[in-house]
């Protein structure tokens, strides 16, 4: 593979910190001529309800293919601060990744690697001692917050867990980058309704454990500013409870009981108000950092009929992207980039 190819490929990954857009409507993330399945972004069918989750089934999930034997020779330093992480997990993988990277912050790559797996596994259940992780990271300035270039995950022998391989890509169209398995399909699950046109990355999931209690809904990570959309629509409930914890916020009444809540906006949107109507799509506020929290961030949750949350992923039913035709060859050639680094790189201190 000639090297201008490969230092284009450079070129892309490095540009990631640059293709952010400022929070707005023209540009989208979530194009209905680019989601998975021929599905519309509202995820409906005729009769109006949401339509059936369309992941692909498990065994379309690529499985782990680096053939050493195919991989091509790469410049000596393709991905300038790029760094490469090798273990076998022996007890945490917090730990085991404190004992692969001595005085490296740990804790916040342990983090972002999980964000690369809980698509496919627990990561906090679900991992045995024996698994196998090698992790491409960046520099702390490459201007996302998760440093993950790419991941690959191998299960101890025996395990009923499959091996995989993620890849950050940036989709055309998209403002941020994503996570792609190696055959284009995205790994992030999205919503059949989302919340929000935009977002970097989902960094909190239902039932993530949190301390003493599990998540209760899904965090979007997005600009400060990005507009916030009722989903389903409904009745405004109520605002700004809480707001220590909260920050500014919103429930609306969807019917049989249902409710969706908003929390950490920036502001309201002057139609919302308890007792008014807002139909599906109305933006009710935009994206913030207010109550407890420590980024921009939208937390989205479904409550039952007795007020308990519940996934929004069961709710709505979530369906996966696959990157166009025109994205494929540069997507493949970076794959090949990173496979031949992640081969190469042992655990760098």
């Amino acid at each position: 593979m000639p090297l201008a190819r490969f230092f284009f490929v450079t070129a892309l990954i490095l540009v990631l910190a640059e293709c952010r857009k400022p929070p707005g409507e023209p540009d989208l993330v979530l194009r209905a001529d680019t989601v998975a399945g021929g599905q519309s972004l509202s995820g409906s069918d005729s009769s109006g309800c949401a339509s059936a989750d369309s992941v692909p089934p498990e065994d379309s999930i690529p499985r782990d293919t680096m053939p050493e034997d195919t991989l091509q020779e790469v410049p000596a330093d393709p991905l300038p601060g790029a760094r490469c992480a090798r273990l076998e997990l022996r007890g945490s993988l917090y730990g085991s990744l404190a004992e692969a990277l001595p005085g490296e912050d740990t804790d916040v790559l342990g983090a972002h690697a999980v964000r690369c797996m809980w698509w496919n596994l627990d990561p906090w259940r679900g991992l045995s001692a024996g698994d196998s992780l090698v992790i491409l990271f960046g520099a702390g300035d490459m201007g996302l917050e998760n440093r993950t270039i790419a991941l690959r995950y191998t299960p101890v022998a025996g395990s009923s867990n499959r091996a995989f391989s993620v890849y950050m890509f940036r989709k055309t169209g998209d403002s941020f980058p994503s996570y792609f398995y190696q055959d284009g399909t995205e790994a992030v699950k999205l919503l059949d309704v989302m919340p929000l046109t935009t977002f970097e990355e989902v960094t909190g999931i239902y039932g993530e454990p949190r301390g003493d209690h599990t998540h209760a809904g899904i965090d979007f990570k997005a600009p400060e500013g990005t507009p916030v959309r009722t989903a389903h629509g409904g009745v405004v409930a109520r605002t700004d409870w809480n707001t220590e914890y909260n920050g500014h916020c919103v429930e609306i009444r969807m019917g049989a009981g249902y409710s969706e809540i908003f929390l950490h906006l920036r502001d309201i949107a002057p139609v919302v108000s308890p007792g008014a109507s807002v139909p599906a799509g109305t933006t009710i506020g935009t994206v913030g950092n207010t109550g407890r929290s420590y980024s921009a961030h939208l937390h989205y949750q479904i409550n039952d009929e007795c007020d308990r949350p519940i996934d929004p992923c069961l709710f709505f039913g979530t369906h996966r992207r696959s990157l166009g035709a025109s994205d494929m060859p540069a997507f493949q050639e970076f794959v090949t980039l990173c496979d031949s680094l992640m081969l190469a790189r042992g655990s760098e201190p």
